[in-house]
């Protein structure tokens, strides 16, 4: 239990532990960022982070927590040269048709090196915030009894190598996929509990392009789903800053990776819904050939299922929850956790409790519950993608038909009506704000069963089982988790806000 306030350690300062650090500094009297790499005095690309080349984005959610926490973080951005994409248009292709669509919202698209930049930049204004670069941490510190973290052990990365140790009150990791917390762990001799996988053996394939003067007027976001049954990979053309696209390709399964050979890359970029994106990207200026990266699983650390947790050490981030990264949800779950963790110090406050460390992983796997199940029910349409525990997502059939329908209804809707309501409900819930259980609901589920006996209400009826409409809900109930503590009060309140400004429009 987290008694005293004097000093915070966050191991990482990739996003998650900058939010992190940041949310600490309104409760410590000392915040001190622990990282390996030595960091660059402009924003570039860093040893520690290898998946920094490929496109990153904030959803929804995440872009309010960063608001929040950093005020005006988009202007800055903007000022760096990111792309101001509200002010561009995004074509969204599927196998129905293309959705055109355009952000209401003040936005920035830049390279997850320009993002990470400007919140570091932020971060080290604050005056009780330290960061400790080029630094290794190599262990725990611990009380006699091994049930308290009392700090870490670390050592320097170049010169001397000189190791030391840094006590803190808290310490938290946040280091990613590369975190060593669970091992330390195991040597002091607690038991960790098995992780929830999914084998998901995904490739990414992306190259850089400039964009000459003469197109930037009129350039759009160009984005195609893929079609997992045909093998057809996820396609995405992103403009960042200083004019420069991200041309990428991703598909999971393991059965075929995105080639890095710049012949064949072109030569896949055929192959997707988008079509026409070969001979878009043949009037670009090339800047580096396309890189992978590649990923076998993604992981879900289920912490708070353990008997014995010691006090004064958190994990958050990728470090507790790695997400495949196409679908965007990576920095803005670590985002929500921070904020969960900054409401959890906030209550501890007023009302301090014990095993304050489990309930704030209980409290962080309720927030972090969606992003999950929606990134895990859409890799396993892939063939060759498993989960550990089918069980646990039992209504993944279910969910990826009625997505599915209702993805077809979507683009007819915005194609043949310019209504974009659908699909912007569709885009709210993959953003983390709209709860699932607003989507898939009796009412739209009867909506979208009335398809003219298509296939694809076919296959959903086959999931539905024989069921009749007064039933749906009951049906639905037992499908789809009900994610009950994941979305809080400023959350729903904004949703609520929406939902008047959309029945005053109408």
């Amino acid at each position: 239990m987290v008694q005293n306030h004097e000093k915070a350690v966050v191991v990482g300062a990739g996003m998650a532990g900058l939010v992190t650090a940041r949310v600490l500094s309104d409760y410590f009297k000392e915040v001190i960022i622990v990282e390996r790499d030595t960091f660059p005095e402009e924003p570039v690309d860093r040893a520690g982070v290898p998946q920094s080349f490929h496109p990153h984005r904030m959803l929804p959610r995440g872009q309010m927590i960063l608001e929040q926490f950093f005020p005006g973080f988009i202007d800055d951005m903007l000022d760096k040269g990111a792309q101001p994409a509200h002010q561009e248009r995004s074509l969204l292709v599927n196998q129905y048709g293309t959705i055109e669509a355009q952000a209401t919202e003040k936005s920035a698209s830049s390279s997850r090196a320009l993002l990470e930049w400007v919140i570091r930049e932020r971060v080290k204004q604050l005056k009780n915030v330290h960061i400790l670069s080029d630094t290794e941490v190599t262990g725990l510190t611990t009380s006699d009894d091994q049930q308290t973290i009392t700090g870490i052990k670390t050592k320097e990365r170049s010169g001397p190598r000189t190791e030391d140790t840094l006590p803190a009150d808290l310490v938290v990791d946040t280091a990613g996929r590369t975190s060593k917390a669970s091992r330390w762990l195991e040597a002091l001799g607690y038991s960790i509990p098995e992780a929830e996988r999914l084998n998901v053996s995904l490739g990414y394939s992306t190259r850089y392009y400039r964009i000459p003067e003469h197109m930037r007027q009129d350039w759009k976001l160009i984005m195609s789903d893929a079609d997992p049954e045909k093998g057809t990979s996820t396609s995405l053309l992103m403009r960042i800053e200083h004019h420069i696209v991200m041309a990428l390709l991703f598909s999971a399964g393991g059965k075929h990776y995105p080639s890095t050979d710049p012949e064949q890359f072109l030569e896949e970029i055929k192959d997707v819904q988008a079509k026409g994106l070969d001979e878009l990207l043949n009037q670009l200026e090339p800047l580096q050939g396309p890189r992978g990266y590649r990923i076998q699983e993604s992981v879900r650390n289920h912490f708070e299922q353990m008997e014995k947790w010691p006090a004064g050490l958190l994990v958050l981030g990728d470090a507790l929850c790695s997400f495949d990264p196409i679908y965007g949800q990576g920095m803005t779950v670590g985002a929500i956790e921070a904020e969960t963790l900054g409401t959890c110090l906030k209550e501890q406050l007023s009302n301090p409790q014990p095993d304050f460390e489990r309930r704030v992983f209980q409290r962080i796997q309720k927030a972090i519950a969606p992003a999950w199940w929606l990134s895990s029910i859409s890799d396993l349409r892939w063939d060759g993608v498993e989960h550990s525990d089918a069980h646990v997502l039992q209504g993944a059939a279910f969910a990826q038909k009625y997505i599915n329908l209702y993805s077809k209804k979507a683009t007819m809707l915005a194609s043949e009506h310019n209504d974009k309501s659908m699909h912007g409900a569709l885009f709210m819930m993959n953003g983390l704000i709209l709860p699932p259980r607003e989507f898939f609901n009796a009412q739209i589920l009867q909506m979208l069963l009335n398809d003219g006996g298509s296939q694809e209400e076919q296959e959903l009826r086959a999931e539905l089982g024989e069921v009749e409409p007064e039933g749906y809900q009951a049906r639905i109930d037992e499908l789809i988790p009900s994610f009950d503590g994941a979305f809080d009060e400023k959350v729903l309140g904004i949703l609520a806000a929406m939902k008047q400004q959309a029945s005053l429009n109408s």
